[in-house]
């Protein structure tokens, strides 16, 4: 297994030297030789540990978007987490070339570990920086066609209120939204969601929960069930009294 850092170094050398795209089997190539035995994959935290290098590598770089853009557009699931952990680290001082690097890609996203990864380590650290404006986004993204999409804004805010713990209203504000979703995925990022802001402020969820338990519809009530599963055992004993199981 080699040094994440050498990795990073040639990744670099070839997006500030090189076509992108004539390079590709060659980066490709490197990432082969890190997947494991059994699984046959490159696991997640050694690709997150090369794009954070490569992110350090290329903060002070003017070139930077252009060429994760091309790594993006042309890679598959080991590039693009690569670059989203990249984008992680220049995103921390790169916020509007960030956040405009994100829309860009959005009709990309078409599976459930680069949308939760972006929300981890992108959306997340735009969304500390710029509330009003990223959740205005979030917002938006909810609206799409694109189930991955609405995932996507759903997915950030475990991190957020682990990041920002005294935000469980603006959390909760946003999760008002969702909660007739219909698609499995985004559902599941609801209930979880909902059961880390319950962490924080388990109170403020158990009397929108409440609110909730009251609806008539089954995808509703699927989230009030999978959202109280950190509350305290007499209010989820009540919240399953309303929703009827």
């Amino acid at each position: 297994m080699k040094d994440k850092r050498k990795i990073a170094e040639l990744i670099y050398g070839i997006l500030k030297e090189g076509d992108v795209r004539t390079y590709l089997p060659l980066i490709s190539g490197v990432l082969e030789e890190e997947k494991t035995d059994k699984l046959k994959i490159t696991k997640t935290p050694v690709l997150n540990s090369i794009g954070q290098e490569l992110g350090k590598l290329l903060e002070k770089e003017d070139w930077k978007f252009k060429k994760l853009m091309e790594l993006w557009k042309v890679g598959k699931r080991e590039e693009k987490l690569i670059v989203i952990s990249a984008m992680g680290v220049i995103s921390r001082k790169e916020y509007e070339y960030a956040k405009q690097f994100i829309i860009d890609i959005l009709d990309d996203i078409s599976d459930w570990e680069i949308c939760d990864q972006l929300s981890l380590r992108v959306i997340v650290k735009l969304a500390t920086q710029n509330p009003s404006e990223i959740f205005g986004l979030m917002a938006q993204w909810v609206t799409f066609e694109n189930k991955w999409v609405r995932r996507l804004a759903v997915a950030t805010i475990p991190p957020y209120i682990r990041a920002k713990s005294s935000e469980s209203k603006t959390c909760l504000e946003f999760l008002n939204k969702v909660m007739e979703e219909s698609d499995k995925d985004v559902r599941k990022a609801i209930g979880w969601a909902l059961r880390e802001v319950s962490k924080k402020d388990g109170e403020a969820v158990f009397e929108f929960l409440k609110k909730w338990a009251r609806s008539e519809d089954k995808n509703t009530k699927w989230i009030v069930r999978e959202g109280m599963k950190k509350l305290p055992e007499e209010q989820q004993k009540q919240l399953r009294t309303m929703i009827g199981v």
